[in-house]
């Protein structure tokens, strides 16, 4: 389904249409030394509903406005480059940005690990550790995370 060795950019690309522009700079002038990974709990059942519910409206929101979100690896520890508008337009739709972003993050991994098998001899140093329990979500959900990440055709052979 998807090609052996996909990185974690490639299969979020599913979930965010990050414009071609680079992020390193905006990864640079966000400050904190905490991620979006930080004090959260796994991820729920209800949050993987409403994410899949908000998830294409967020693509074509960051299409619309060149705005990217991805992974990144912030002083050797995974993270989610966001800017303040995507907070903000998150926020206005009702999540927590952390919060979205981290479920992005971990759905995002999750799907990688279950394409490659959890078995991956090595993991991207942008990629969140996920728990059983958010595999498994990932796992019943699939068709729903792929769907509204869209593109997902363009990953299978």
């Amino acid at each position: 389904m998807f090609p052996a060795g996909a990185p974690l950019a490639l299969l979020l690309a599913l979930f965010v249409a990050a414009p071609p522009c680079a992020g390193e700079a905006l990864a640079a002038s966000r400050q904190s030394v905490a991620t979006v990974y930080d004090k959260q709990q796994p991820v729920t059942e209800k949050e993987v509903l409403a994410f899949v519910e908000l998830l294409p409206r967020f693509r074509q929101w960051a299409r619309d406005n060149k705005e990217e979100a991805h992974p990144v690896r912030r002083k050797g520890r995974p993270d989610f480059l966001y800017s303040p508008e995507a907070a903000a337009w998150v926020k206005k739709e009702g999540w927590d940005p952390r919060r979205f972003f981290c479920v992005m993050g971990r759905m995002a991994a999750a799907v990688t690990i279950l394409a490659e098998g959890n078995d991956m001899p090595t993991r991207p140093g942008d990629m969140p550790a996920v728990s059983s329990g958010e595999l498994e979500l990932a796992r019943v959900h699939m068709g729903s995370l792929l769907k509204a990440g869209g593109n997902g055709a363009a990953l299978e052979h």
